[in-house]
């Protein structure tokens, strides 16, 4: 215990190891929002071709 409070007490005053983490947490949070898109993107496309078929069969 004593050596993860000496390590936080090294790490508390070195700010540009803090903002590195900061920009690899919202990298990898981009990352992650992009993939989640492009996931319920495809699934979209696959509903708005389903209700055109229906439709164009209902019209026929």
């Amino acid at each position: 215990m004593h050596d993860i409070n000496e390590f936080v007490n090294r790490v508390q005053n070195n700010y540009l190891l803090i903002a590195i983490v900061a920009i690899l947490f919202f990298l990898i949070k981009a990352i992650t929002a992009y993939i989640t898109f492009r996931h319920y993107e495809k699934r979209l496309k696959k509903i708005e071709e389903k209700l055109d078929k229906l439709l164009r069969k209902k019209l026929h």
